[in-house]
């Protein structure tokens, strides 16, 4: 088993009891309904929720007539999920860097706010890319290098305090090379609203494969 993964896992274990309990939690949940909504999901289409963990965004997207499959490398956020009724039978244990899916499985993916934590940030962007139909849209939140807040929780909170050496975040151009790179052929990776610190400093990328 790969270490790094499986220290990641853990630290969402923990965080899995107490994610809707407190306003950073709430605040988390809002910005995924945000990119939820930028989706602009059709009812019938298969939707990839990645890093899914209580079940919140595969929830919204199941009652917006989807077909939402949610996948999550920690144990204690999927038990979380499987307590939503809508999602029996449609929630995965698994690594982002290697999606247990065929190439094409979906017609859509939301990521948010687990990106960082892969161990291998291209090799999941890549394999995000690959289950993707044609055409297919991507929409990825997560903190970004190029705001202090963005770095502060990342670079002094998560990988200082808790040992997650192996975070990492990007700048909204490092973002736009990133796509490039894996193969999507339209993006755009842009930041959140001025008025809300927290999600000013998070980047909002949407991309085609």
């Amino acid at each position: 088993m790969d270490e790094r993964l499986h220290k990641h896992g853990r630290f969402f274990d923990v965080w899995s009891r107490f994610y809707r309990n407190n306003l950073f939690g709430r605040e988390l949940r809002r910005i995924q309904r945000m990119a939820i909504e930028r989706l602009r999901v059709v009812p019938g289409q298969v939707v990839l929720d990645l890093g899914c963990g209580p079940g919140d965004g595969a929830a919204q997207l199941s009652d917006a007539g989807a077909v939402a499959i949610g996948l999550d490398y920690s144990q204690g956020m999927i038990d979380s999920a499987k307590k939503e009724s809508r999602l029996r039978g449609r929630l995965l244990r698994g690594d982002a860097g290697r999606l247990p899916f065929k190439d094409g499985a979906f017609d859509k993916i939301v990521c948010t706010n687990s990106f960082h934590h892969y161990p291998d940030h291209f090799k999941a962007l890549c394999e995000m890319r690959r289950v993707l139909k044609p055409g297919g849209l991507l929409v990825l939140v997560d903190p970004r290098r190029d705001h202090l807040f963005g770095w502060a929780a990342i670079d002094l909170v998560e990988n200082a305090v808790f040992g997650l050496e192996e975070v990492r975040i990007f700048s909204l151009t490092q973002w736009c090379q990133l796509l490039g790179q894996a193969g999507f052929s339209d993006y755009r990776a842009t930041p959140g609203s001025v008025f809300r610190p927290m999600e000013r400093a998070e980047v909002f990328v949407e991309a085609r494969a």
